[in-house]
């Protein structure tokens, strides 16, 4: 996609002169028939990769919601075991899943911001990165907030310093642990990522 807009910037500013006297140059009107033609490859192409990413973005979606039904089984399989009946708690497969996803998320980003680049460069009239861009980004924002949301999740529940360390059970200025995990692993140096936890001290209003 760069290579052909690159090409047709180039023929562009080469061979289209609007000038009078050369609007009935047979030569001048095959050179731009020529720039137009490559002008309805570039448009055809930028709109191709539009469409083919609304079509990640829905499988993304639909992979997300798998995601979400799995971990909710496993929030199960953890209850059941701070109940005492048996239960896998093992995160690594959804680590995997999640970490995946994130990064073929954050993947579609960068090429979002690829086509941003290039319509900085040239643009025309109806432009489909112009119009559908905007839209493109919203709904990437929005997978990749509500996925790092749902990944940040607790580990092991809270036990307090006791001999039997039964999870769930919590008293008023008690000592407890717990650990939390994100479950999105990316390995960027340069955009490390980094999950804080804090203890929310805010104390609801009493129902009235």
């Amino acid at each position: 996609l760069e290579d052909l807009q690159d090409a047709f910037d180039f023929c562009y500013k080469v061979h289209y002169r609007p000038d009078v006297e050369r609007s009935r140059d047979p030569e001048y009107i095959q050179e731009l028939q020529a720039l137009q033609a490559k002008l309805q490859n570039l448009d055809r192409q930028r709109r191709e990769v539009l469409a083919k990413m609304q079509q990640l973005l829905g499988r993304s979606e639909t992979l997300r919601e798998l995601l979400q039904e799995e971990l909710g089984d496993w929030r199960a399989r953890q209850q059941r075991l701070c109940l005492g009946g048996p239960g896998d708690t093992n995160l690594r497969p959804l680590e995997t899943w999640f970490t995946e996803l994130g990064q073929g998320l954050f993947q579609l980003r960068q090429l979002l911001r690829a086509l941003n680049d290039l319509r900085q460069k040239v643009t025309y009239e109806r432009d489909p990165l112009v119009a559908e861009t905007p839209l493109l980004e919203q709904r990437l924002r929005e997978q990749l907030t509500h996925l790092l949301k749902s990944a940040f999740v607790v580990e092991q529940q809270p036990s307090t310093p006791n001999a039997s360390k039964r999870p769930l059970v919590l008293r008023t200025a008690s000592k407890f642990s717990t650990r939390a995990r994100l479950l999105v692993r990316l390995q960027d140096r340069n955009h490390p990522m980094e999950a804080k936890i804090h203890i929310d001290r805010w104390d609801p209003p009493a129902p009235r």
